[in-house]
């Protein structure tokens, strides 16, 4: 029998992004069998956790439903047919869950997949269409979203606030702006997050990077960044070629950074919640999950986690804001 936690462990958040095995599917390549390997493992995980920290472990399943899924196997929703045992594991553990869109667009014309980042009416079907496919698959809003590689702007924000979103957790500090790696169609490049905080934060009025200068009377709205590493010298692939710039926490990356990076998070003493991220379809692949087994079995182990407690957003903002 597992307790529940308390106010004085640190949130720690694991981010799960439910996705097709591949980044572009098409047709009836590219399924879900990622998802389902991953569901085994990050079981055999929660075990693990909830056997060497004697509290209950909660994990955050944020589910791609947005208008690529639904051209591709014809509803919005299909997760829900694809990985059945995983709404089963949400309901008997009662995890959070929430959305995860891309925004990526069919051209017919090239008859490929490309990342429509410039237009707003695009950026809100996307969203709407995840907002109802969410809501048709547990009967309730979500009220935590994700969009996909990193990307959001001010339209973005905007919308999930008026929307009844309350969480995000796109942000990752200290990235630069730089183009999607894989989309040489993509209409624009992704955020410069050097300057953005490493803490929770509401965002001010006209600027989503910037923290408001207190508290927003009357809005819920949050924004929960990602434990990315602090800035170390980077060789890019394109100028310039050479920058400085932080890691993403993927649990799905190399071991031989994201665990020291962990490592060092497990043994400080603060209030700022640990933030890391993996992607279910990554696991389909064997270096990627041998990525992360290498960094979840050591992540076991750190007698840190004495001092943790694997929450929600909800939970883990409100612990924040009780702290200070």
């Amino acid at each position: 029998m597992y307790t529940s936690g308390n106010s004085d462990r640190r949130s720690v958040l694991l981010l799960i992004d439910v996705e097709p095995d591949v980044r572009k599917p098409r047709g009836d390549s590219g399924g879900w069998r990622g998802t389902q390997k991953a569901l085994r493992h990050i079981e055999d995980l929660r075990r693990q956790l909830e056997d060497q920290m004697r509290v209950r472990v909660e994990f955050n399943w944020f589910l791609r439903a947005d208008p690529q899924i639904r051209k591709i196997w014809g509803k919005a929703d299909w997760v829900a047919e694809a990985c059945p045992q995983l709404l089963r594991t949400i309901e008997d553990h009662d995890d959070y869950c929430g959305i995860h869109q891309h925004l990526s667009r069919w051209s017919p014309q090239r008859g490929e997949w490309f990342n429509e980042l410039n237009d707003p009416k695009w950026t809100a079907e996307c969203l709407q269409t995840s907002l109802e496919a969410f809501r048709g698959i547990f009967h309730r809003a979500a009220e935590a979203c994700r969009f996909g590689d990193r990307w959001l702007n001010q339209n973005a924000v905007e919308l999930m606030e008026a929307s009844g979103i309350r969480y995000d957790l796109t942000v990752e500090p200290g990235l630069p702006d730089e183009p999607v790696f894989d989309d040489p169609h993509a209409t624009g490049r992704l955020p410069d997050y050097r300057g953005t905080p490493r803490e929770p934060y509401q965002p001010s009025p006209g600027n989503f990077l910037v923290p408001e200068g207190g508290e927003k009377n009357g809005s819920a709205f949050w924004m929960v960044p990602l434990s990315t590493t602090q800035p170390v010298w980077r060789l890019m692939r394109r100028p310039p070629y050479l920058l400085k710039a932080s890691r993403p926490p993927n649990l799905s990356l190399r071991s031989s950074y994201v665990w020291p990076h962990l490592r060092t998070q497990l043994d400080l003493i603060t209030n700022v919640p640990l933030t890391m991220v993996v992607r279910s379809g990554d696991l389909a692949t064997g270096h990627f999950l041998r990525n992360f087994l290498r960094t979840t079995r050591q992540l076991v182990k750190h007698p840190g986690l004495a001092a943790c407690e694997f929450t929600n957003p909800a939970t883990a903002v409100a612990k924040w804001r009780a702290s200070r």
